[in-house]
């Protein structure tokens, strides 16, 4: 048999200890923003045309209003032909519910560009505004509107103009800035119209983030919830703010939380959450998730007068919409799959398994935001690790090699030592320690093992309840000779059979697998340090 090397026990203590250490995990906010965000996407759904009208229809509005008592007076009439730009429709949001190209959103997003006569009618109507705009004052506008007329001479001046050059957008933009054009599958009027203000699109591309639909009908008044879209006001787009925003800044949906206040029903007593959760023009069709992450609710109205006061459809309306239209719930592709896994790991605080699973995920999905973010968090946790964390399997190689030249060196042959200097003098003395005045009990609470400094090996039996630690032999009956070590330190005490390390008002603190401890049971395998890293380690064996 090969003599045992003594300094190798040590050696496998200190790898098992160093292992212990770890970078706290993903918190649960980063988690369910990182987990939704990448399904998110931004409809748009409009068109543009120029609205083409005569000179002479606004002289004769102007001579019509004098007749009905109106002393308006017309501006800038041309005397032929004149134009103005018009549109129709805008932009919402919506999520990916299965990874082939389906996404979910609401009805009134896509409810113009559906119909083109229903879209001819808007442009006109929007582009007979802008001309009255351009030949009436604001406040004259507001006193037909007040008056209930207004629609008439809008509705005059767009039946004589002419459309030109109209150009109709319906695309779908993903989270990492693809775009594509979509279609609509199933579609509902909005819940003015007696409708669930649902549509269901589909696009051209496979293998998509997706997000899960949780149960509606689990949800409480108070329960918190989060709105995830693209509202038009925080985009580059915006008149007030896009001047300063960029556009890749667009690809970042905004989350905003709240919760539910109030769970009413609609004119056809479907179930309707009203939230304080804010939604703006844009944020229609997007998902409000709740702490899980799991679509709750769409987001489908809002009033500007009403801050307080928005309203969502029950995802379990959406489930319903979503079977007619025989569509699978909460399927998962490769890239959910391995995006998952990610980001467990990474709540788990397992950083490497993190960073493998995430890798496969961006190639997968590339050029996501939300990607691109997390994977800087993995990074920056990753660089906060010991190299032997950084790189499991290398050190498990390495493992395996130590072992094998501990085995080694264990030969009886002639051989320089590349044993560090420290553990080259460790004593195999295993000391038995009992409290002051009593003699060490037949059963041992367990065994200390020093693991640095000039006692490195140093084996103390704990034969009793009530052994003190510190640097005071006085007081103490295991003495750690180093001023990082209080006089009084801790103390080892048995409770129901088992061993409780206790700090006593140490000025450096007691530490558990890099924990700091008031108190705390301990394990097999546990690695202590007294006055911190620095400053005294011991290895716990039950």
């Amino acid at each position: 048999m090969f003599p045992r090397p003594r300094a190798f026990p040590v050696i496998a203590i200190l790898a098992v200890g160093a292992c212990r250490y770890s970078v706290p995990g993903l918190d649960d906010a980063q988690k369910l923003a990182y987990g939704v965000k990448p399904a998110v996407v931004r409809i748009s759904a409009f068109a543009t045309a120029q609205f083409h009208y005569r000179g002479a229809t606004i002289g004769a509005l102007e001579a019509m209003l004098r007749r009905e008592g109106y002393d308006f007076v017309a501006q800038n009439i041309p005397d032929g032909d004149a134009k103005v730009d018009t549109g129709a429709g805008g932009s919402g949001s919506g999520f990916v519910i299965h990874p082939n190209g389906l996404i979910l959103t609401s009805g009134h997003v896509v409810a113009t560009t559906r119909d083109s006569a229903a879209l001819q009618r808007e442009l006109r109507r929007n582009g007979a505004i802008a001309a009255l705009l351009k030949h009436f004052s604001v406040e004259d506008l507001r006193k037909l509107h007040r008056g209930d007329v207004l629609d008439r001479y809008v509705t005059m001046l767009g039946g004589e103009a002419t459309l030109q050059n109209v150009a109709t957008v319906t695309d779908v933009e993903l989270s990492n800035g693809d775009k594509l054009p979509f279609r609509i599958e199933r579609y509902s009027p909005a819940l003015a119209q007696g409708g669930a203000d649902l549509a269901l699109l589909s696009v051209n591309r496979k293998d998509l983030p997706v997000v899960h639909l949780g149960d509606s009908d689990a949800i409480r008044i108070g329960d918190s919830i989060w709105s995830i879209g693209y509202p038009a006001v925080a985009s580059s787009s915006d008149e007030v703010i896009g001047g300063w925003l960029s556009r890749d800044s667009d690809l970042e949906a905004t989350t905003n939380p709240g919760s539910i206040t109030a769970i009413k029903r609609d004119v056809t007593n479907t179930p309707v959450f009203q939230s304080n959760v804010a939604i703006y023009r844009g944020n229609s069709g997007g998902p409000a998730v709740n702490r899980e992450g799991d679509v709750i609710g769409i987001s489908t109205w809002g009033h500007a007068d009403a801050e307080q006061i928005k309203f969502l459809v029950p995802v379990n309306v959406a489930k319903t919409f979503l079977a007619a239209a025989r569509v699978p719930l909460n399927v998962d592709g490769d890239f959910s799959r391995h995006y998952r896994s990610a980001l467990d790991a990474a709540g788990e605080g397992r950083w490497p398994n993190a960073r493998t699973e995430l890798a496969t995920a961006t190639q997968l999905f590339p050029k996501s935001p939300d990607l691109i973010r997390f994977r800087a968090d993995v990074d920056r946790a990753m660089r906060a690790m010991p190299l032997w964390r950084q790189h499991p399997a290398a050190t498990s190689a390495i493992a395996v090699a130590v072992v094998g030249l501990g085995m080694f060196v264990a030969l009886p042959i002639t051989r320089r030592s590349r044993i560090p200097k420290e553990l080259s003098v460790v004593t195999t003395v295993e000391t038995m320690i009992a409290p002051v005045g009593a003699q060490a009990a037949a059963t041992l609470l367990g065994k200390f093992t020093i693991l640095n400094g000039n006692r490195a090996g140093e084996r103390l039996g704990l034969g009793g309840s009530g052994i003190r630690i510190g640097r005071e032999s006085a007081i103490c009956e295991i003495v750690l000779e180093n001023p990082k070590v209080s006089r009084l330190h801790a103390e080892v005490v048995s409770i129901d059979g088992k061993t409780l390390l206790i700090d006593r008002n140490s000025s450096n603190g007691t530490y558990v697998n890099d924990q700091k401890i008031d108190k705390r049971f301990l394990k097999d395998g546990d690695i202590i340090y007294f006055g911190g890293r620095n400053a005294v380690a011991v290895a716990f064996h039950a």
